[in-house]
């Protein structure tokens, strides 16, 4: 016999819980929601950084542009959002990252918009153990050319504390092989 979606849902809150379980599985949720190391590297990226984005299409000619980027912390240090204002293509065009460490599956994580369309793009990855300053993550690029997706790569290398730089890469995927799209400086101001 199959309930009613209502009733199913309402068994499932009102159905009796084991307390001994439920203490264990809250206190080891509320021991992953504990800001780690990886954010506090993360932290490095608030403040206000000037972007040059050097763009090398395959078989086209490299293109630079600029724009600025704000970088600030938010719910309690787990993230960092990143506004971007730049020109690409020729064209203004805005932009949200988010950047996180996903402490239950020990990986780095972005989600990037922007004005220039209406989907996101997803990547993540582990952590670099031989050099913990390097985002490498991998994920899906959705885009008009290809709306089923295909693989690409960012890599961001953190400031050190007192850093003034930060370098970025973006690889993309054309005819089946990987190559380098992108590469982003970002100077502190």
């Amino acid at each position: 016999m199959r309930l009613p979606l209502a009733t199913a849902v309402l068994f499932l809150f009102v159905s009796p819980q084991d307390p001994v379980a439920d203490a264990q599985m809250l206190k080891r949720a509320q021991q992953l929601a504990i800001p780690v190391a990886q954010h506090e590297l993360l932290k490095a990226l608030a403040g206000t950084w000037d972007v040059t984005v050097r763009t090398t299409p395959p078989g086209g000619a490299e293109s630079v542009e600029t724009g600025t980027m704000v970088g600030k912390t938010m719910l309690g240090g787990r993230y960092v959002v990143l506004n971007f204002t730049l020109q690409l293509q020729g064209k203004p065009c805005e932009a949200v990252q988010i950047l996180g460490f996903d402490t239950l599956a020990q990986q780095y994580t972005a989600s990037w918009r922007d004005d220039h369309s209406t989907w996101s793009v997803e990547c993540r990855g582990n952590v670099d153990a031989a050099n913990p300053e390097r985002m490498r993550m991998r994920g899906t690029l959705v885009d008009a050319r290809d709306a089923a997706g295909r693989p690409f790569a960012f890599e961001l290398l953190l400031p050190k504390p007192d850093g003034k730089t930060v370098e970025v890469t973006v690889h993309d995927t054309y005819e089946g092989r990987e190559f380098l799209l992108q590469k982003q400086t970002w100077t502190r101001r």
